[in-house]
């Protein structure tokens, strides 16, 4: 038995499909029945259908059941680190976070069931791995160069390290623009299920060493503490909230004099290369609102993201 970890719910459903992908004939949710208003699938559709249908077909899987993948979100690449194990002061780092893209003042109860229900779902993660740990089972972990990923995997060697855990232990990194025969990726987020089969060969044995430089780099980083931890020339560094106000002020530099935050922040995400989620992008906007260098047009709507603003 082999445990799997991985770091984002969205990976974790990539990876449960692609364990059973290809096995059998193909699933019904794997079919669109949307109709047109004379009753009849377009084209476009059974384009669709089919192109999934040969997914299905063609695919491999990786073998291992859903029980075995643990997913642990804690989204380490902003806020507080100073805790040994993800506690009170992350669940508030993350709770800030939503709250500034979600404003309490409409969406505090939204805040409150999402940071309670990643909470609940960590809890028992870290429990089933505990128990791996404990019993020696085999664990495989699934990471990449993204900030989430690459932030949760140095923090799981530091929880290794802490248990004297050094064996047992192999990792699938994705390197960067690794090319899946279409286009380059570069995290497991963006790779479909039927495509895991082919990845097989990354795996490989962590040692020991590995494990303790990893879990020392750790320490550092939660010493330091800082607002930001990304990859910055193959290495993760503290960074403060100027580094990224700097590359949000380049974008918007471009931007038409009115635009959507949206739009704004997918390019952010788009042309800097920072592997980074668009909360912490969106923060930076926000910070950017607050100083008065951007003007809302609008009241924040029920998705702030399509609130439009305008350079001062």
């Amino acid at each position: 038995m082999k445990k799997e970890i991985v770091f984002e719910p969205s990976v974790q459903g990539s990876l449960r499909m692609a364990q059973f992908m290809g096995v059998g004939k193909c699933p019904d949710f794997m079919r669109c029945d949307i109709k047109d208003e004379n009753g009849n699938i377009p084209d476009a559709i059974k384009r669709l259908n089919a192109e999934n249908e040969e997914k299905w077909n063609n695919a491999r899987p990786i073998g291992g059941h859903a029980d075995d993948i643990i997913c642990l979100e804690f989204n380490l690449e902003y806020g507080d680190i100073s805790e040994k194990t993800p506690g009170k002061k992350r669940y508030e780092s993350i709770y800030d976070m939503i709250s500034t893209m979600y404003p309490e003042e409409r969406h505090q109860e939204l805040a409150d069931e999402w940071v309670s229900g990643i909470r609940k779902k960590n809890r028992s993660y870290l429990k089933a791995l505990n128990e791996a740990i404990e019993n020696d089972e085999s664990i495989r972990i699934w990471y990449s160069s993204s900030s989430n990923e690459i932030n949760a995997f140095y923090w799981l060697m530091y929880y290794l390290d802490s248990k004297k855990h050094y064996t047992n232990a192999s990792t699938m990194f994705l390197p960067p623009n690794y090319w899946n025969g279409r286009y380059h990726c570069s995290a497991w987020g963006q790779l479909g299920p039927e495509e895991w089969f082919n990845t097989l060969g990354l795996e490989r044995i962590i040692s020991e060493d590995e494990i303790k430089a990893c879990s020392q780099r750790w320490k550092e980083l939660r010493k330091e503490n800082a607002y930001l931890r990304l990859m910055v020339g193959g290495n993760l560094i503290s960074l403060n909230k100027e580094f990224l106000d700097g590359f949000i002020r380049d974008v918007l530099s471009r931007m038409p004099e009115t635009f959507k935050i949206s739009r704004l922040v997918g390019d952010v995400m788009g042309e800097c290369g920072l592997m980074l989620g668009d909360m912490p992008i969106f923060d930076g906007v926000y910070r950017l609102i607050q100083r008065g260098e951007l003007v809302l047009m609008d009241e924040w709507n029920e998705s702030p993201m399509r609130t439009m603003v305008k350079k001062k």
